[in-house]
């Protein structure tokens, strides 16, 4: 070995007007080529080993079933992966050939054996460095196995202080640099027509460029001109699971406040809650996505759309389609743009589109989407290398995989998208819905890490593990989940403020586009939620929508409303995400519809006395059914064992037949006034338990107190049998015609 090529490399760039290399000049293509293939061959095989591996130690009937039904499949999946290995075989051959052929040059060794270990090896390096540089960018894309490996640690050994600066030389620079020198070796060896070809590329990436900055800059100049004389917008942006109680503008402070924990977890909403209508104490009618993202844009409770859990067979969804009347449909006669905008927590529209004309989200989760995304994931290859324009177009699947879908790829869809109607001046009506709050709260850096405890090493380090096994097939799962040391939940608060910190990052980048394009002043903002979470607060665990035990906090959501040309307010009494959909007919002038359930409370935006509304609500999917003292709960069995998958229905997971009835009676219902709140528990018999509790004395639900409070207890009973049994609302002043008692 005569050293390192490098004073080869600078003596190339020096002379990089000599005439070109001969063809075979040290390293041949097709010998760099073996060496690259060899490598990525390896690699396939080791996908295919961890994909049988993993499926293996999951012992619940849908692996089973994934390994003894859909065999074919899964097989076909793999081979679909073999392009992306050809793909990498070939851009790396042209990658590494340069560096091969400096090497060889250099050493006394320049057997096609020698050229092919050494391209192995150099395609074993632009791997890992790939690796590391993933860790960076997109951590999410990591199996959770992965963290806490070499590759992390190893990027803490860059000191703070210079970290910034130094992943952008590392992980940017550098391999511009590479690829650079790469491509102007392989110009070099083609001679003039490669310079030709070169030069031409660079013009029109240069010409495509300046096209799209004119192209936007035009725009912006033309719609701040013309937005007076448009139609309302209306933009409602959530993240699933965003809890009300749980935003700085609710009081919330995180446990660390140090650097930029300092600004809370919601400044950007904070700020946008100044200039808004806040409606301090918002509930969704069920604690799961997609019976409430009904419920919001059809204005109906689940008892009415017939969407009562998050399974639904394919006649269900069927009906649900036919009951519900969409304000979208309405705003669309008036030449509106409707679209919802989202990652996998997003899906459900494509169950239920809900009048939206355009759909922009992550595929829903059916069994085949589960397949089809373990087998990508397996193949690290592909979110490694094919996470880009080019690789959306060798496998358009990625475009709606939910490990694909990021949050900066939807807030990016959704400023594209803002362009494009500032120019065309068409008003729209959009729901961008991000994940970002769902469990398991894993979100980037530096949103990740910036609550956390620093000195935190245990298993959630950078997101909630869950054990897939326990979550579809225990009886147990409650029990389980209590298990959870102190400082892990601690951690899993962090990590949850972490998430919302990024959400607020988002609608800060939204809300930037919307005054870039000129449409701030004529738009309705909306920041919201479908359902909040049990985050290990008093009486419970994890998990949305399995009780109403405890406070209702998992059916509490933000509701903060910017309507231009309204002063900003706050109101305390209780509104519901039903009404939502009514007030906006009312604010964009559209005729409301009768089959509508929520109430408009567009006047006590322009000055009408506010009243309180009652609460009523139902619990969703059982994945576990909360204790409730001295009650002996009908038994349910685990959710791999009440699901099946439908090939009627896109292979999603159904509820069967059989425990449907089942499902339903045993849900709990929740009746919440002014000051009280009540539990109905169906018990094992067909009887019924009342828990009464007091919220202005106990918010969070611990002391029932329905056997001394009576005169409470009996009207509320009889208002929560009637919207159970009759689908009949009653008014807090009907449940209580003498008012009611504190």
């Amino acid at each position: 070995m005569k050293g390192p090529p490098f004073p080869a490399i600078a003596s190339f760039i020096l002379n990089s007007r000599t005439h070109p290399l001969p063809p075979d000049h040290h390293a041949k293509f097709f010998h760099v080529l073996i060496g690259t293939s060899a490598f990525l061959t390896f690699q396939y095989v080791l996908a295919l080993w961890r994909l049988t591996t993993s499926s293996g130690e999951m012992a619940n009937k849908f692996s089973t079933l994934a390994r003894d039904e859909y065999l074919g499949f899964l097989v076909l999946q793999n081979l679909q992966m073999l392009i992306a290995y050809i793909v990498l075989a070939l851009a790396a051959a042209l990658l590494v050939q340069p560096f091969a052929a400096l090497w060889t040059a250099r050493s006394k060794f320049q057997s096609r054996r020698a050229v092919i270990l050494r391209s192995l090896g150099l395609t074993a390096l632009v791997h890992g460095f790939f690796t590391l540089r993933l860790v960076d960018t997109r951590p999410y894309f990591l199996n959770e196995a992965e963290f806490g490996q070499w590759h992390y640690k190893a990027l803490d050994l860059i000191p703070e202080a210079v970290k910034p600066a130094s992943l952008l030389v590392l992980f940017s620079v550098l391999p511009i640099a590479v690829i650079a020198f790469a491509l102007l070796w392989q110009i070099r060896r083609r001679g003039r027509p490669g310079w030709t070809v070169a030069a031409a590329v660079c013009a029109a990436i240069l010409l495509t460029a300046g096209y799209r900055h004119f192209r936007k800059s035009s725009q912006g100049s033309l719609t701040a001109t013309t937005a007076g004389d448009r139609p309302m917008n209306v933009l409602i942006i959530g993240s699933d699971s965003l809890r009300g109680d749980r935003l700085g503008l609710a009081g919330y402070r995180p446990a660390r406040q140090d650097g930029p924990a300092a600004a809370g977890v919601s400044p950007v909403i904070d700020a946008l809650a100044k200039e808004s209508a806040v409606f301090e104490t918002c509930y969704s009618p069920i604690g799961s996505t997609l019976e409430s993202g009904t419920s919001l844009m059809a204005s109906q409770y689940p008892h009415t759309h017939g969407l009562r859990h998050m399974f639904p067979d394919a006649p269900t969804l069927a009906a649900a389609r036919e009951r519900v009347v969409p304000l979208a449909k309405f705003l669309r006669q008036r030449g509106y743009d409707t679209a919802a905008i989202g990652d996998w927590c997003a899906g459900y529209y494509e169950l239920m589109p809900l009048g939206m004309e355009h759909l922009s989200v992550s595929s829903f989760d059916t069994f085949k989407i589960y397949m089809s995304q373990a087998v990508m994931m397996a193949h690290f290859v592909v979110p490694l290398y094919f996470d880009n324009p080019l690789g959306y177009r060798l496998f358009p699947q990625i475009n709606s995989f939910a490990q694909f879908v990021t949050p900066d790829v939807v807030t990016n869809r959704v400023k594209d998208r803002l362009g494009k109607v500032a120019a065309s001046r068409q008003p729209f009506f959009w729901h961008v819905f991000y994940s970002c709050n769902h469990l398991p709260y894993r979100s980037t850096q530096p949103f990740a890490g910036m609550f956390a405890d620093p000195a935190y090493d245990g298993i959630h380090r950078h997101g909630v593990v869950f054990d897939p096994d326990a979550f579809s097939s225990s009886r147990e799962l409650e029990e389980k989940l209590a298990a959870a040391s102190p400082g892990d939940r601690r951690q899993i608060n962090a990590l949850y403020d972490g998430a919302t910190r990024q959400f607020d990052d988002c609608v800060g980048h939204i809300l930037a586009s919307l005054k870039e394009n000129g449409l701030a002043e004529n738009t309705i903002v909306i920041v919201t939620a479908d359902h909040g979470d049990d985050l290990y607060d008093p009486g419970v665990t994890l998990l949305h929508g399995q009780g109403f035990n405890a406070g209702l906090q998992t059916n509490h959501v933000p509701l903060v409303i910017r309507v231009p040309g309204v002063k900003p307010q706050t109101f305390p009494e209780i509104v519901r995400l039903i009404d939502v959909i009514p007030t906006l007919a009312d604010l964009t002038g559209v005729p409301k519809s009768a089959a509508w359930e929520g109430r408009s409370f567009a006047g006590w935006l322009r000055g009408d006395s506010p009243e309180w509304r009652p609460f009523y609500g139902e619990t969703g999917f059982p994945f576990m059914q909360p204790k409730v003292s001295g009650v002996l709960r009908p038994p349910l069995m685990p959710m791999d064992e009440m699901t099946f998958i439908d090939p009627a229905c896109n292979y999603q997971f159904v509820v069967k037949p059989s425990y449907s009835e089942a499902l339903i009676a045993a849900k709990q219902r929740c009746l919440r006034t002014r000051f009280w709140k009540l539990v109905c528990t169906p018990a094992i018999g067909g009887s019924r338990h009342f828990g009464l509790f007091h919220l202005t004395a106990d918010p969070t639900g611990q002391t029932d107190v329905a056997l001394t409070r009576p005169e409470v207890l009996a009207p509320m009973q009889a208002a929560l049998e009637r919207w159970m049994d009759q689908k009949t609302e009653s008014s807090i002043a009907e449940i209580f015609p003498d008012g009611e008692p504190q």
